[in-house]
């Protein structure tokens, strides 16, 4: 039986016969079996890759039936030798493996013995070896010209080889498309359309090469020769010279692209008429009224008829005229105007382009010189009777000079007048009487006043020695009532100092009016301190005022520490900054006394401005108050100075004495007063406006008296104001609030009440005043700094009402002064955009939202933000972040113009927490969201003092802009105020916003809450003031929302009346004693509207 099968295999060799298995289950080999070798393995560096084939031969067995075996060889190329070596797999013995497996020719044929050690016999594997396969490649065959309708493919074979060429055969497959044989080619393809080919080499019908490729016909249709001139792929026109003028030409336009060749497309044709060649015009002007009018005639007129027409405009067509030359002559024209003068030509079959010059008229010379020559004669005689007239009274004066100068003397005191004391019941209505009529009164009085009392000696001030001590030459002291120094080392000139005694009320010399100290005088004016034990110095001026020196810096910075003048030694221990004045603590001690030390505290207040006088008393009676705090009975001399040492020192010390006296006696004497300073040191009170200044002062106190309350003191205070005594009379605080003005009609609506503004208002009783609306530009003006540019905002011009557009916004003061705020209504949806370009240009950093979006039907405010990013004109809005907790939520937006390089961070705060119709449920949480908005705004420069700008840090709006948003500036400003001074003052913040907006804090509840909120977040322990600490929310919460509801007490008028005065001139200039150094002047101001409106 076993030899029976081996017969069996022998014969399958002979007759070649194959049997495919899949699998690779190891056997025996029969003996004496031969295996043929079929299966093909590519080169290593063969781009392609066919799966391998398992070649087997089966034998019969009677007793274990028949068993497969598989011989698969892997035909491997080496690119160095250009031979095969043929791979068996792994099921052989290794040491079975022939040795003439390798370096074996392509195309060969050959025969390997295989010998397993299991085997009884050796078996014989027929080996076919394929061709080189680097013979082979694949060409993309496709023409350029038919690219765009075609593809094509072809294996191109190296055919020097012995293979046989029945053996090789060749496989397509196109997307669908199949084909066997070498070359592909389809036609009739859309263009640019991509199909993807898959083709494959077989030797002896197994795969031997395959590849991928992917073919994309081309762009276009057939290209048509033309007379063309090719465009580059960026220009847009082309310009056609050297074309016959007056003629029909006839164009087309193509669009081609460029693939593997390039296409035209269909063409455009385009029909235009040249114009006339008549482009030079000459206007020759004829006279004062009338021009002459030439041009060039063209060279080629293309037509059958030649004429050219004139026409001169201005305004309506006045003149027309044709003729066959190009001469015209016009006349009879108005003086003094611009006209308009079109020439066109024409052919007789086509019209021309008009070309048109201006030229303008000149005035009537002949009528101007008889003008000129008529007021040249009328000036002349003019000129003549004033130099006569020069001439005979200096001829009077210097007859009698002596007797002139006696009666001056004498007119001192006949020219005073008699004004009677004021009571202070009737103060308020003698204050209007005198300022009606422009202040008539008030300046009759005032002029009335000598400037200098001449019956007092100036001789010691003007001295040569001491000359160069006095800041200006004409503000001397009276040598009566100078300060007198101590004389220095035999030195007479030591003991002078630009200084006068000045009386109180009732106390003899309780202030020591003196100049602004120069660098020169610095240690005379430490010297005066120390001598006379002055433990106050109050400081009415800044150290430069419009690029103007008016005082030297006379004390150490804390970075200095200390400074020494001569023999005083000064020590600083305390700076305070607030926003109207400064105070300084100082230690003095003297190097010849060294044992004594005394504290001096400095006070200089910083809002008085460069010119005219403080907008508000207020802040006159405020220093006032800071200024007796440091004062005491055994102290020397208050020192009041500010640049000359007699305007603003003048002023102030009339406030602070006719006050002792108003409330000592209940009237004052203001005229007698300021009389008596100038007998002590001439122009005390330089000014008319000075002069006023004073009187409002005392008419605010009187109406108003002392609201300010210490932090310390508050919560004593406020339950005395609380307590109803009897019950039938309003409780204290309930009085304070009835004082307050309400301001109705005191300042001008009319931007707002404008008919094309009405519809940007929401409430048509909150219009913001004209003073202080917030303008709006019409075109952003981008500069070249960047975000961290300046603050300074452009000046009132580029403001003005001709400029800007409209919207319901106006500035507020905050307590850092001059810095403002933004109170504005809840945009409506048609003024969202103007909403964002305002806090745009006036650089708005935070953003307070007090209000829901809507409250039922009725929409409170527009949701000026949305998702993602939001356009605005030029500006785009995008939402960065949210952040929600239980009282308020957080939002970060990120605004860009298409002028500014760098985007701008803005923050807004929403506060839901709060009902309009009643006051905040959670007033920790408002306070909270204070503290945490304070952290986003920008921090105070003090270098910048009191420097005033537009820009703007906060805006604070709930639907009108009034009703939530002032009852939240004044908690932003009072706690400022405490966290700063320790002192709150609700009433004069109240009445700043009254004075700022319409129907701010108008209700009694909204004013207490004030009182309240203030006291509950500095709670008093053990007689001390704790702020309470904040924690930061972090739940998230969901809206509220809330119905407003007006007020009936709150109701504004349409109209209001300006009552600002600018002021007037100021009387008497001095003289400086150098060119660098102006006189201490003061225009009037305005009279302060507090005075004579009330509630």
């Amino acid at each position: 039986m076993y030899l029976w099968l081996k017969l069996l295999a022998f014969g399958f060799v002979i007759l070649d016969t194959e049997v495919f298995v899949t699998g690779n289950t190891p056997g025996i080999f029969p003996e004496g079996s031969a295996l043929t070798a079929t299966t093909l393995r590519p080169a290593r560096s063969s781009s392609a890759d066919s799966p391998a084939h398992t070649s087997n031969i089966s034998t019969a067995d009677s007793a274990s039936g028949v068993t497969s075996i598989n011989v698969t060889v892997d035909y491997l190329f080496d690119n160095n030798t250009k031979l095969f070596e043929a791979k068996l797999n792994d099921y052989l013995d290794s040491a079975c493996k022939p040795e003439e497996c390798k370096k074996l020719k392509e195309c060969s044929m050959s025969n390997i013995t295989l010998v397993d050690s299991s085997c009884t016999s050796n078996k014989t594997l027929a080996l076919d070896v394929p061709p080189d396969p680097e013979r082979f490649n694949l060409l993309d065959c496709t023409l350029k010209e038919i690219a765009n309708i075609s593809i094509c493919l072809e294996w191109t074979v190296k055919r020097d080889y012995t293979c046989d060429e029945k053996k090789i055969s060749f496989t397509f497959q196109c997307d669908t498309n199949k084909s066997y044989k070498r070359k592909i080619e389809f036609k009739d393809c859309p263009p640019k359309h991509t199909f993807r080919c898959f083709s494959e080499v077989l030797y002896n019908q197994k795969k031997y090469l395959h590849q991928n490729k992917s073919l994309e016909t081309d762009l276009g249709s057939e290209y048509i020769k033309g007379n063309c001139v090719n465009l580059p792929q960026n220009m847009t026109k082309y310009e056609m010279t050297s074309l016959k003028p007056f003629t029909k030409h006839h164009a087309q336009l193509y669009a081609y692209t460029i693939g593997r060749v390039q296409r035209n497309g269909n063409a455009v044709e385009c029909t235009f008429l040249t114009d006339a060649d008549n482009k030079d015009v000459d206007i020759i002007k004829e006279s004062d009224n009338s021009v002459r009018v030439t041009c060039k005639s063209p060279a080629n007129t293309n037509g059958p008829n030649t004429s050219y027409h004139l026409e001169v405009k201005s305004g309506n067509t006045i003149f027309v005229q044709a003729n066959h030359v190009c001469l015209f002559l016009v006349e009879n024209l108005y003086y003094s105007t611009e006209y308009e003068l079109q020439v066109y030509f024409n052919n007789g079959i086509y019209k021309g382009y008009p070309v048109k010059k201006y030229f303008s008229t000149s005035y009537n010379s002949r009528a101007l010189i008889i003008f000129l020559t008529f007021l040249i004669i009328v000036t002349s005689v003019a000129l003549l009777v004033v130099l006569y007239k020069i001439y005979d009274l200096h001829k009077k004066r210097s007859s009698n000079l002596d007797e002139q100068q006696e009666l001056v003397e004498r007119d001192d005191e006949k020219q005073l007048m008699n004004v009677e004391p004021i009571h202070a019941d009737t103060l308020l209505e003698t204050y209007k009487r005198k300022i009606a009529d422009e202040g008539r009164l008030f300046l009759a009085e005032f002029q009335s006043i000598p400037r200098v009392f001449s019956k007092f000696s100036i001789k010691d001030a003007r001295k040569t020695s001491n000359q160069n001590k006095n800041r200006y030459v004409d503000i001397l002291p009276y040598d009566y009532n100078r300060v007198e120094l101590s004389e220095v080392n035999g030195d007479a000139g030591s003991t002078y100092i630009n200084a006068s005694y000045i009386d109180g009320f009732k106390e003899p010399r309780k202030y020591i009016a003196a100049q602004g100290p120069r660098d020169e005088t610095i240690d005379d004016f430490w010297r005066m301190i120390w001598e006379q034990k002055a433990t106050v110095i109050v400081m009415v001026t800044r150290c430069e005022e419009g690029n103007r020196n008016k005082c030297a810096e006379y004390w150490p910075s804390m970075e200095e520490g200390t400074r020494t003048f001569r023999d005083v030694i000064v020590e600083i221990k305390e700076h305070k900054r607030c926003p109207d004045y400064i105070i300084q603590k100082l230690t003095i001690t003297n190097k010849k006394e060294k044992a004594t030390r005394r504290e001096v505290t400095h006070i200089q207040f910083t809002s008085w401005p460069d010119h005219g006088v403080p907008e508000d008393p207020h802040l006159l009676l405020k220093l006032r108050r800071r200024v007796n705090a440091f004062s005491n009975f055994f102290s020397g001399p208050i020192v009041v100075h500010c640049s000359a040492g007699v305007g603003r020192t003048g002023t102030y010390i009339g406030i602070d004495a006719m006050l002792e006296g108003l409330e000592a006696e209940g009237k004052v004497d203001v005229y007698g007063y300021v009389v008596k300073l100038r007998r002590q040191r001439c122009l005390m009170v330089q000014v008319e406006a000075q002069y006023i200044l004073i009187h409002q002062a005392l008419v605010e106190y009187n109406q108003f008296g002392e609201t300010e309350v210490n932090l310390s003191e508050l919560h004593s205070c406020l339950q005395n104001m609380k307590k109803r005594d009897p019950l039938s009379d309003p409780t204290p605080l309930e009085a304070e609030f009835q004082r307050l003005p309400t301001y109705r009609s005191w300042r001008t609506q009319h931007i707002g009440n404008q008919e094309e503004n009405k519809k940007k208002n929401r409430n048509s009783n909150v219009i913001p005043y004209d003073f202080n609306r917030v303008p709006l530009k019409h075109e952003l003006e981008m500069s070249k700094e960047s975000d961290q540019d300046s603050d300074e905002s452009s000046d009132d011009d580029s403001d003005s009402e001709e400029t800007s557009r409209y919207i319901n916004a106006s500035f507020v003061m905050s307590y850092w002064k001059p810095e403002m705020m933004i109170a504005a209504q809840g945009p409506l949806k048609e003024t969202v955009s103007d909403f964002w370009q305002m806090i745009l240009q006036r650089k708005v950093r935070v953003i307070v939202m007090l209000t829901e979006l809507t409250s039922g039907d009725q929409e409170f405010c527009a949701q000026y933000w949305g998702e993602g990013t939001q356009t605005h004109g030029d500006m785009e809005v995008e939402l960065k972040d949210t952040k929600k907790s239980p009282s308020y939520t957080l939002r970060v937006f990120e605004l860009r113009h298409s002028k500014r390089k760098d985007p701008r961070t803005v923050y807004q705060y929403q506060y839901k927490a709060w009902n309009a119709e009643r006051l905040p449920a959670e007033p920790r949480e408002l306070v909270s969201m204070i503290q945490a908005l304070k952290q986003k705004l920008p921090q105070r420069n003090p270098a910048e003092g009191n420097k005033c700008h537009k820009n703007v840090s906060i805006l604070i709006h709930c639907r009108d802009g009034s009703q939530q948003t002032g009852l939240f500036c004044a908690l932003f400003n009072l706690l400022e105020s405490a966290e700063t001074e320790e002192v709150i003052d609700v009433f004069q913040v109240v009445k700043s916003l009254r004075k700022a907006r319409p129907e701010m804090v108008c209700t009694f509840d909204q004013y207490q809450f004030l009182y309240d909120i203030i006291a509950s977040t500095y709670p008093a322990q053990n007689g001390q003031i704790k702020k309470n600490s904040t924690q930061e929310d972090t739940i998230e919460f969901h809206n509220e929302v809330g119905k407003a509801k007006q007020e009936t007490n709150c109701v504004s008028p349409p109209g209001a009346s300006e009552q600002t005065q600018e002021g007037n001139k100021e009387l008497g200039v001095s003289e400086p004693t150098r060119s660098t150094e102006g006189t201490e002047h003061s225009a009037n101001g305005p009279m302060s509207p507090a005075l004579t409106q009330s509630s």
